[in-house]
């Protein structure tokens, strides 16, 4: 045991120490003989506030040790995941998400699959920014989730081993290690998932002609099976070449595969009830998605907080499904038919960044750099039907389409307080150079163009307990490759999807007014916001025959949307911690130019509670629910949902290991539900994952220190 003698001059009156008074000799030394070890610990708040951001340090959640990040993100004030496992922000599915402050394509198209795989125990803090200053890409129509991952640098080898098994033959398991032997830290982490998602979709729509003003009726029942097998591997090293300088490589890869059989039948009736045509398409699908990700980072320091850093990042991400249909037909009856569809579709991104950070002096600094950022997203689409015993293409539907997006950037922010006020102020340029390639067609679409992002976040602190915020940032919204390219997928012969090669990127202005009052062990916002959204980009879905629906991407004029944002975070002693966040916004859409009316407005809202509750020392419940009202579309509404999920944890072995048990969906009630409500197009479409899901898991903290390790957490599954 060891004597911290930093802590006895903290403790000692200066006069004792230094002063006339000074203690004796002999007192000092009964002291030093009485006081055997001291320990001093703290820990950071859950819950910070920046003048551009507000900070969740996981680690203090009860979702940090045995959970996915996925899981983790649902207790987070403002954000939501759906069944789908896709991640919104106020609302908003347009979120970008970052990792490490950098964009990834592990966060493309596939980032609710690696959500689910990433341990939350890897997680140090999730940042969200909901009006981004101008470091950072000004992409995504409600902000930035940034995820910060930990850097593991105690001395000697450490770890964590965590293992979920669950109802339907559901398992994973994640073993993490970290070894330490001085300057250079290794890390390294392991996970696999077996899922089983079963999933329902019934789909009922009614056509009305629009001059004989009958109506024909299409019903579809769809149920999916599918096993995904994913695996995550990641590691890295970060070295401390001198105390200046420091040099981090870090790499990743996701891995999933799996079979899916799927089953549709298809009713087609007319005004009278006649059938028209009933036919069953079953589907099987071999598919894949494979992502890998490296990164360098370089780091000088100069001095507190003054700093250079340059990093490249390489991401890549690749996808294939391999489609294989069979129709069988019973009205009007006739033989079988057999299509095959192959689908391949890789993503390339490389990110080149720069940032300088200098104090100017003792209450201001300076923030400047450049970034690059080259993407390509190539889409393939090959399509052949079996006609008279031998495979023939179907040269209307097979198709290549590539999306090459340069973007050049030069950004600077100025942050200074003044007092009590403070203020943060920035401009970013941006020159992009987006080409879109049709090679069936041989067809080149450009769309370049220069734009200026400015941004202001201003502070001011009525006491120690009390704050107000003001700020305003310019954002942009750019179409995907998925969005612009207009070769249409053929998920199944009533439906039909694809984009629009000439769309228009959203320019979103957003203003914020913000309150935070901090209180000994409860801390409150309440957040007035207001977004103002120009060029706004939406799916419109129409017929294109009798029976066929065509889902495509269009700009309409603009949609505003005002809200209150209100959080509160209370601890009850050691017995309760209680989390109550909630969303009240009015929203209104003018999709007069695409023929849906001039106005709608409607009000929704959104309410969650998250709650952790110690019956003992070892024993803790959580219980999670929340509730979504009504939302509005530019061509109808998503219905209502709610979910509920409880769970308990037991710690063992003086908290190294865990034990733990969770109910997702506890009453059954998640689903999800849109409709379309227009003239001559009424549609009712639900969809439903497997019944409520059962986990029992065990988490192991070891390695040096491991009684520090932060608490296991519970893990919930929602996906869709």
């Amino acid at each position: 045991m060891k004597t911290v003698i930093i802590v006895l001059f903290t403790l000692l009156p200066t006069s004792l120490i230094f002063g006339q008074d000074r203690v004796s000799d002999a007192v000092i030394d009964s002291i030093f003989q009485t006081l055997d070890e001291v320990v001093v610990s703290g820990q950071k708040s859950t819950y910070v506030t920046r003048i551009d951001k507000k900070i969740f340090n996981v680690g203090n959640d009860l979702m940090s040790a045995s959970g996915s990040a996925s899981d983790l993100m649902q207790n987070i004030p403002s954000v939501q995941v759906d069944m789908d496992g896709n991640v919104s922000l106020r609302g908003s599915e347009n979120v970008q998400i970052l990792i490490n402050g950098k964009s990834s394509t592990l966060m493309g198209a596939s980032r609710a699959t690696v959500l689910q795989q990433i341990p939350a125990n890897t997680i140090d803090r999730i940042e969200i920014i909901t009006n981004p200053s101008a470091r950072y890409k000004p992409d995504g129509t409600s902000g930035i989730i940034n995820i910060i991952l930990k850097k593991e640098k105690r001395a000697g080898v450490n770890g964590s081993l965590i293992a979920n098994a669950g109802n339907e033959n559901r398992y994973n398991s994640t073993l993490s290690l970290n070894y330490n032997p001085g300057k250079i830290n290794f890390f390294g982490s392991y996970g696999i998932r077996f899922d089983d998602r079963n999933r329902y979709t019934y789909d009922k729509r009614t056509k009305t002609d629009s001059l004989s003003l009958q109506n024909t009726f299409i019903e579809q029942n769809t149920n999916s099976e599918a096993r995904p097998v994913s695996h995550l591997v990641r590691g890295g090293m970060d070295w401390d070449v001198t105390k200046k300088d420091n040099f981090q490589l870090s790499a990743g890869y996701t891995d999933m595969r799996f079979r899916r059989d799927e089953t549709t039948t298809n009713i087609h009736q007319d005004n009278s009830g006649n059938t028209l045509n009933n036919y069953t398409r079953y589907r099987a699908d071999d598919e894949y998605q494979k992502d890998f990700e490296w990164n360098a980072v370089y780091e000088h320091t100069f001095g507190e907080d003054h700093l250079l850093s340059v990093d490249y990042t390489h991401s890549s991400a690749k996808e294939q499904e391999d489609n294989k249909y069979t129709n069988q037909y019973f009205v009007p009856e006739k033989p079988d038919s057999k299509d095959n569809t192959l689908i391949r579709q890789k993503d390339t991104e490389n990110l080149i960044r720069a940032d300088y950070t200098r104090p100017l002096n003792e209450h201001s600094k300076l923030d400047a750099g450049t970034e690059i950022e080259l993407d390509r997203a190539e889409m393939d689409y090959f399509v052949e039907n079996l006609l008279d015993g031998a495979w023939i293409t179907d040269r209307t539907k097979t198709n290549n389409f590539i999306f090459d997006e340069n973007i050049y950037a030069l950004y600077a922010t100025y942050e200074a307080e003044f007092g009590k006020f403070g203020v943060m102020g920035g401009l970013r340029g941006e020159m992009s150079r987006i080409k879109s390639r049709l090679i069936s067609t041989g067809t080149v679409i450009p769309n370049n163009g220069v734009h200026l992002f400015p941004t202001l976040h201003t502070s001011f602190h009525l006491d120690e307990k009390n704050e107000l915020q003001l700020n305003y940032s310019l954002r942009i919204n750019r179409p995907e490759g998925d969005d612009l390219n207009p070769f249409p997928e053929y998920r199944d012969p009533l439906n039909v999807h694809s984009g629009n090669p000439y769309l228009k990127p959203e320019k979103i202005h957003s203003l914020e007014l913000g309150y935070l009052l901090k209180s000994n062990a409860t801390t409150f916002t309440a957040t007035l916001y207001h977004r103002e959204i120009f060029n706004r980009m939406t799916e419109i879905t129409k017929y294109i025959n009798d029976s066929v629906l065509w889902t495509t991407k269009e700009n309409m004029s603009s949609s505003r949307s005002s809200g209150l944002e209100l959080i509160i975070n209370s601890a009850f002693g050691n017995r309760a911690t209680v989390n109550v966040n909630s969303n009240f916004f009015y929203h209104v859409i003018d999709a007069g130019d695409l023929g849906y009316g001039s106005n709608k407005s409607a009000v929704s809202w959104y309410a969650a509670l998250n709650g952790n509750f110690n019956a003992t020392k070892r024993l803790m419940a959580q219980l999670n629910t929340r509730y979504t009202s009504k939302a509005l579309t530019p061509q109808g509404y998503r219905e209502p949902s709610f979910i509920m999920n409880i769970g308990a944890r037991y710690s063992l072995f003086d908290n190294k290991a865990y034990l733990l048990f969770t109910v997702s969906d506890l009453l059954n009630t998640y689903r999800s539900v849109t409709s379309i409500d227009t003239p001559y197009l009424k549609e009712r479409v639900e969809r439903k994952r497997a019944s409520r899901i059962f986990y029992i898991g065990f988490a192991w903290n070891f390695g040096q220190s491991a009684k520090k390790h932060k608490e296991a957490t519970l893990k919930y599954d929602e996906q869709l």
